[in-house]
């Protein structure tokens, strides 16, 4: 009976969320994480431009971002497994969204607690099956949490709640869900309690992952060290609590896995923040600083390719630059991912001096500056190192396009305080 309404409540939360799309074919071999990117880059630029024009402060900004990247975290679980060879647009993107729906709410429950999620979704429907209306999913999550208030005494029908009501962004429910669940099993499941830990944190209003989630977070480790979900979120709760210390500790062993690019990319750049080498797979090449005697005259060479940029500081801010400050230089594309496409990283220096942009400085292979017509090129002094930008650092940037690779150097001048 349970069995049976838990495939039936899976599939009608899939068809739920995929309304939009059940007509038409399409090919289901890049779309999984296709679709799951361009949520995550999409939503990340609207976090961007809204900070950028002062809307939210540096610190919601932050939290935000951090927000996205855990999602980008579990909505990309799978996303490196081969893609099933016949199928129509209903199943391919149905497949997708149960992979979201396990990935977000329960990444690995039916898998032993694996990273991986299990990419045969049997109780996805059929190809040219209609798929059941949102209304009834509603009515069938409420049908299960009335059984549940009868018969309350099963934690698999609570978890099964729980993650409904992840997936319908009831965060509250979600919680108690999963608390109920980990009652009855005694507290000895780790993905339930990082399930109960996020639905908490998610709960709050500014997204507070300290306090009750950061001790499920920890005590799902403490059954399962290399559960890449808790290390995920207790690294995340250990910079909202200001322990780096902790945070870098547990990125630095989620880095130990095999993690999808996406992903990897911005697990790397967290654990860059924290002063702590990227992997060699998605390594921010290095602009080293020259010496001072030689800043003015030796400038990169010319490339077809490459963009150039000479970058200066305005003179009213030149005082505020201190001397072992981090200048970063990247290029992102006006209309494509908010990630950077090519990414020059060293100490600030002498300026004006030259900065070259090319396809080798890409943080991926799947995103570089040569793929793209035109970009936003930015240079940062950072006082901490860090490429997140902060209260104080000082900025600049200018629009480029293709018609000025190869050419001289574009002026970019340093001009802004970040509030």
């Amino acid at each position: 009976m349970l069995l049976g309404l838990m495939g039936l409540l899976f599939v009608a939360a899939i068809a739920w969320m995929t309304r939009p799309l059940w007509r038409g074919g399409v090919n289901a071999g890049q779309r999984r994480r296709a679709a799951n990117v361009v949520v995550y880059r999409q939503r990340l630029a609207e976090v961007e431009a809204d900070a950028a024009a002062g809307l939210v402060d540096a610190e919601t900004a932050t939290g935000l971002r951090d927000e996205l990247d855990a999602r980008l975290l579990l909505d990309t679980d799978g996303a490196e497994a081969p893609a099933p060879t016949t199928s129509t647009r209903s199943l391919a993107l149905t497949a997708l969204v149960a992979v979201f729906v396990l990935g977000v709410a329960v990444a690995g429950y039916f898998q032993d607690g694996s990273w991986k999620v299990d990419q045969q979704i049997a109780s996805a429907p059929a190809a040219g099956e209609e798929p059941q209306s949102p209304g009834s999913v509603d009515e069938m999550v409420a049908k299960l949490a009335a059984r549940l208030e009868k018969e309350p005494g099963d934690p698999q029908g609570w978890a099964l709640l729980g993650r409904s009501y992840f997936v319908m962004q009831r965060y509250d429910g979600a919680a108690a869900a999963y608390a109920r669940a980990n009652e009855l099993t005694e507290h000895r499941e780790p993905d339930l309690l990082v399930n109960e830990g996020e639905s908490l944190g998610l709960s709050s209003p500014d997204r507070d992952l300290r306090g009750r989630p950061q001790q499920l977070f920890e005590a799902a480790l403490a059954i399962a060290p290399t559960n890449g979900k808790a290390l995920w979120y207790a690294g995340m709760a250990a910079m909202q609590d200001g322990d780096s210390a902790t945070a870098k500790a547990r990125w630095a062993e989620l880095s130990k896995q095999d993690l999808p690019t996406e992903l990897r990319t911005v697990l790397d750049e967290r654990l860059v923040e924290l002063g702590v080498a990227p992997t060699a797979e998605t390594a921010v090449p290095s602009t080293p600083s020259p010496p001072p005697d030689a800043a003015e005259s030796k400038s990169p060479a010319p490339s077809a390719d490459a963009l150039l940029v000479r970058v200066s500081v305005a003179p009213e801010l030149q005082s505020r630059i201190p001397p072992d400050a981090t200048l970063f230089v990247f290029a992102k594309a006006q209309e494509g991912p908010p990630m950077p496409l090519a990414v020059s990283r060293g100490n600030v220096g002498q300026l004006p001096r030259e900065i070259r942009l090319d396809d080798s400085m890409a943080m991926t292979p799947a995103a570089k500056l040569t793929q793209f017509d035109r970009w936003t090129v930015t240079a940062r002094i950072s006082r901490a190192g860090q490429a997140l930008a902060v209260s104080g650092d000082l900025q600049g940037s200018l629009t480029a396009a293709r018609s000025d690779l190869g050419k001289p150097a574009l002026v970019l001048t340093i001009d802004t305080v970040v509030p």
